[in-house]
Parts: structure tokens; sequence; C-alpha cells
């Protein structure tokens, strides 16, 4: 057999690919940093990949600074092909069936709810993707991948777990807040179906919170604070100039994550959207982080246990009620 499903929830901050292999399930994931380069010579180190595709050379991956993260809320850009090209590559790169020829990949793949309402929007970016069923080939730290896309899914964001796990959902309403690293998203299913009013989109992803809090640091401080630093003081709860630790800077980020996770709140009822008589779920990788908050706001939300991969889990489910039997 040389067909292959795949599921690839690219975001801001990594990519996420899930298939079933030997029929296991296979989960994987990479920073979606993406940088052009040329004459690379450092050694790449784990969960970063030099590609090489259209004569052109690139970077992927954990080597990169936080900087070279895509703050453009649209997925129709050179970086996010990449970096489902390099998702592809590296499941394919767990199976033998390249030895049967050319895989035949059927992809089901992540838009935002913006765009996944948009027709056009949604045509031109399967176009980019698929590029009408050619043979794509690219090079992945020196080793030559070739595959065909047959098919393209594409699957709205705020999903999490609605169709990797129909009995949970079949016979209720739930509310689904995916907070990803650009974007929060949400969507509202009743007995599995998504409601259209309800698929709503706000600028409050993670990236944007690294950037208040990187500002205001910035400012009471008197030295600059990078994206890369403000990444080190999420991990460890309080920013550190020269060593030296700045006590304050706890309860400043506290604050201003606070004031964010209420925005996200607000930002819903602001577009009409109810949480009354609704099972409220959040998602994605930005969930981890907020959870504290959230509850502190809504004590009976409801947190995906796997909420980075919920939604390419659920991409998945879909791809095998539509091409069952292809594997």
């Amino acid at each position: 057999m040389k067909d292959i499903l795949i599921s690839v929830d690219t975001g801001k901050h990594s990519t996420k690919i899930v298939a079933k292999i030997n029929n296991v399930i296979e989960k994987l994931s990479f920073r979606t940093k993406v940088q052009q380069v040329e004459n690379l010579g450092v050694e790449l180190t784990a969960n970063s990949y030099k590609v090489e595709y259209a004569k052109k050379s690139y970077l992927i991956g954990d080597m990169l600074s936080e900087d070279k993260c895509d703050y453009n809320i649209s997925k129709s850009s050179a970086n996010h092909q990449l970096c489902v090209y390099l998702a592809i590559c590296k499941m394919i790169e767990k199976t033998d069936i390249m030895k049967f020829g050319v895989p035949n990949v059927y992809l089901g793949l992540n838009v935002p709810i913006n765009i996944y309402k948009n027709n056009t929007l949604k045509q031109e970016y399967q176009s980019l993707i698929q590029k009408n069923g050619e043979i794509i080939t690219l090079t992945v730290n020196g080793k030559v991948f070739i595959f065909k896309i047959s098919a393209i899914v594409l699957l709205p964001e705020a999903t999490a777990s609605v169709y990797s796990n129909t009995p949970n959902f079949r016979s209720k309403k739930a509310t689904i807040i995916d907070c990803g690293s650009l974007n929060t998203s949400y969507c509202s299913f009743n007995n599995l179906v998504p409601l259209l009013e309800s698929m709503i989109i706000a600028n409050s992803g993670i990236n944007v919170l690294r950037s208040k809090i990187a500002e205001e640091l910035t400012t009471f401080c008197g030295t600059l604070v990078s994206n890369d630093d403000t990444e080190e003081v999420l991990k460890a709860g309080y920013l550190y100039v020269d060593g030296v630790k700045i006590e304050e800077s706890k309860q400043m980020v506290e604050d201003l994550i606070r004031k964010h996770v209420a925005e996200i709140f607000n930002y819903a009822k602001s577009r009409n959207l109810s949480f009354n008589n609704t099972t409220l779920i959040f998602t994605g990788g930005g969930s981890i982080m907020l959870k504290k908050y959230i509850i502190e706001i809504y004590p009976n939300a409801i947190f995906e246990e796997d909420p980075q991969f919920a939604n390419a889990l659920s991409y998945l489910s879909v791809l095998e009620i539509k091409f069952n039997g292809k594997k």
C-alpha cells in the first residue's frame, strides 16, 4: 500500500502531525519557525531541520529565535506550505511507504475559522498546498522525499475532540475555545453540528500575550526584554536582569495574564456568543498555560486531556470516515 492518511494542525507556535501506522496512533510536532538560509554550516540540533525545496534552502525548528514566528493571520504563505510538507515527510519517514512508489497522501489540514467560512480563501489555500496533485519533492536533512497529495480536507480550528470522541458530544451542546499562539478561536457544536454564527476568531493568542508582557517589563525595568526573554519569564515566573530576580515581575505577569483571559471571555460575549446551557471546553497549547486563570473566571470549564493534539486527532477521524480503507 502506498496510501497514507495524515492529519496536520500547523499553528504559529508549532506544527502537530497525527497518523495511524500499523494501527497505532503516531503523534509528532515541531516548532513553526522558518528562515531562508544559504550555505548553512552549523550542525543541526534535535528538532531542527534543513529543508530544500524549489531550489531554496530553509531552516525550520528549535534553532531559530522566537522572532521567527509568523504573525500573519493567513495560512497561505510559503512558511506554512513548507511546514505542511515537512510534517508529511516526518510521518512518511516513520513508514516504509516510499518503497512502494510515490506515496498518495490524504491530508486533513487546519484553517483559521475566518478562512474556513470563505470558500474563495479555502480554495486558494488548498491549491497552494495540493499543487494540483503533482508530485512534490523536497529534501529534509539530506534525505529526499517524494509524495503527492491526492486529497485535502480543510477543517476548522476549535474542533477539539468533537470528532475523535463523538459519543461525548452526540447529544449535547458544547462550546470550544481554542487558545492558539496568534489567535483564539471559538465554535459551538450542537449534536456534533458546528453552528456557523458561533465561529469567531480573536487576536488574543499566546504570542500576543507574550508581546504585552515583554512591552510591560521593558517599560518597568528600563532594559529591553525580548520575546525569547519572555518565554523564559513564563517558565520561571520571574524576570532576571543580569542575574538579579525582579521580584515585582511575578505580580506584573500574573496581572497581565488575568487581564488577557478576561479579554478572551469578553470578546466572545461582545460577539453574542453565549456560555449558557453549554459545556465549555478549552483546547490548544495556550490553554495549558492559561488553565489556572481560566478556572478563576469559569470554574466549570473542561480542558482537553491532550490539548495540543486534540484538533489533529479529530481531523484524522474525519479522514478515516471519508477515505475508509486507505492507510
